[in-house]
């Protein structure tokens, strides 16, 4: 004769070992339904908030069911496939990036549920991250806290994207690491002039300039365009790099004729956060950019950046490369638009005018860079005079 079943019920389990580091997982409230167990995110001292899952479970039991939307069923590798694969397919100038984050998440969530996400675990998963060594650039450094927020960021979006189509019983809340309080540092004219030297194939070993062999100037012509469209336009590195001589739909591309840059592809939509305006050329760069375009005709390449007549996959290595051989240290290619903002301050550009040509916000461009601008605080001093 078979067991009776006991119905839904909290049961605590405990003496649980993390096979992958040997330390104890803390104990956890978990709902046993016959064959079925629920997870609640609830620790010991946490009893009241899992008995009230536990009747809501039961209420739900008998509603409808639960499936995608029980919290203690959906696996996290599940809800970044959906987001990754659906979301993704309108970022097209993040996708591989975000590729990136998501199989870096994957790595610590996999083959966990939405359950499992609480404080502690968030903690954990940065301080496993800022434990593993940066893959590329062979650098030697190790993942910054700051990219562990930016991955945790995205699992947090992907729960709310899950969330919009199965309605969760209950979204558990990603936290992140504090935000750093960004430097925003920026070139002065003298290093922009050392960093576009190198480029040209030079390197400075004890305040002297020695060439490098002939191969090394070409290797790095899509470098120097990268940083010359970089200074004089502040535009984010996905957009330089994914440039096209042509119109498109799909990516940004350059209007020579009228001296434009269009930011997005016809057919990419604006983001929220990230603002990619129609940029004016200023004369110094247009020059270049005809000039450049003169010469890829030649080559039949249809790329602002390339090797070749291939795109250009990623600049960092290349960068950093140019960077040291400059005698720089701790310039990353975002560091161009700082410097653009920076530079349209120190001139004095007004505010509206330099936030739009930016592709940011007044509110950033003052928040960020206003203390640059030439009457910064000047009634202020005019005062004590």
């Amino acid at each position: 004769m078979p067991r009776k079943t006991k119905g839904p019920r909290l049961y605590l389990r405990s003496g649980r070992i993390d096979a992958r580091n040997g330390e104890k997982i803390p104990d956890r409230w978990f709902i046993r339904d016959g064959s079925t167990e629920v997870g609640t995110g609830c620790g010991l001292e946490r009893l009241a908030e899992a008995e009230r899952q536990l009747a809501f479970y039961i209420q739900g039991k008998w509603e409808k069911p639960l499936g995608d939307s029980d919290h203690g069923k959906v696996l996290i590798a599940d809800v970044l496939a959906l987001y990754s694969v659906e979301r993704g397919a309108s970022l097209r100038s993040d996708a591989a990036t975000m590729q990136g984050f998501v199989k870096n998440l994957l790595m610590w969530w996999a083959d966990r549920t939405l359950a499992d996400i609480r404080r502690q675990t968030c903690q954990a998963y940065a301080e496993f991250r800022a434990s593993q060594p940066i893959r590329h650039g062979g650098t030697g450094r190790m993942v910054s806290l700051q990219t562990a927020r930016r991955e945790l960021e995205v699992l947090s979006a992907a729960i709310g994207y899950w969330d919009d189509e199965y309605h969760l019983v209950r979204r558990p809340k990603v936290i992140l690491p504090e935000k750093p309080e960004s430097s925003r540092e920026a070139l002065t004219r003298q290093e922009a002039a050392l960093l576009l030297y190198a480029s040209l194939g030079h390197r400075r070993q004890n305040g002297r300039w020695t060439t490098l062999p002939t191969s090394a100037k070409g290797n790095r012509r899509h470098l120097r365009r990268f940083i010359l469209i970089g200074l004089y336009t502040g535009s984010r590195a996905g957009v330089i790099k994914r440039l096209s001589w042509s119109e498109s739909l799909d990516d940004p591309w350059v209007d020579l004729e009228a001296g434009m840059i269009y930011r997005r592809g016809r057919n990419e939509r604006e983001s929220r956060t990230k603002r990619r305006p129609v940029v004016k050329l200023p004369p110094r760069l247009l020059a270049h950019m005809r000039r450049w375009h003169r010469k890829d005709l030649e080559h039949g390449a249809n790329r602002v950046l390339h090797h070749g007549g291939q795109q250009i996959g990623s600049v960092r290595t290349g960068f950093t490369a140019c960077v040291a051989d400059a005698g720089l240290s701790g310039v990353t290619p975002h560091w161009l638009r700082h410097t653009a903002a920076t530079w349209l301050m120190e001139w004095g550009v007004d505010i509206w005018l330099a936030a739009g040509f930016l592709g940011m916000s007044t509110q950033t461009l003052e928040r960020h860079y206003g203390h640059h601008r030439p009457d910064h605080q000047s009634a202020a001093r005019r005062a004590f005079k």
